[in-house]
């Protein structure tokens, strides 16, 4: 409905200014000049401000397909120790991802760990420092790793990790 009216919006205006300044325009040929292309411009603009308003089926499809934070902890048991940490469980479309971030005495700490199912599939931390920033892939068949995978899935409720299957 709003659509139609938008368009209908630059056709409206063209009759009005057109009806008014006819007899004006063709009375005065550098008048004409004058305002031909400030009209052309104005009614171009509103001609494309009209489908800039008209929603596009991706716009309204992307929340479909948005990340969705299933649950999040504050503080969580982690080594190394932390000052301060949030564990947060996020859906996406055809995985979940555990994402920790800790406050470190030397910084700040995200880890990634991107699963299906049981199926770790890729795990990176990134630590930003005063003085540098570092972006570490985790070895997945290192068996600390592993562990430290599975320990973190722990702090998450059962229901939640079953909607990454």
């Amino acid at each position: 409905m709003i659509v139609g009216f938008v368009y209908k919006v630059p056709i409206l205006v063209k009759a009005v200014y057109t009806d008014a300044l006819c007899n004006c325009l063709k009375s005065d040929p550098i008048m004409t000049r004058k305002l031909k292309y400030p009209l052309l411009v104005s009614f171009t603009l509103l001609g494309l401000s009209a489908c800039t308003l008209h929603p596009t089926p991706s716009t309204t499809q992307a929340g479909l397909n948005s990340p969705k934070v299933l649950e999040q902890h504050r503080n969580i048991q982690a080594e190394p120790a932390t000052m301060q940490n949030r564990a947060r469980l996020i859906q996406q479309q055809d995985n979940c991802v555990i994402e920790f971030k800790a406050q470190l005495s030397t910084g700040q700490a995200t880890e990634y760990w991107i699963f299906k199912s049981t199926q770790l599939i890729s795990a990176i931390t990134q630590i930003q420092t005063e003085t540098e920033n570092i972006q570490r892939i985790f070895d997945l068949n290192d068996p600390q790793k592993q562990a430290n995978f599975k320990a973190l899935q722990n702090n998450f409720k059962k229901k939640n990790l079953e909607k990454c299957n």
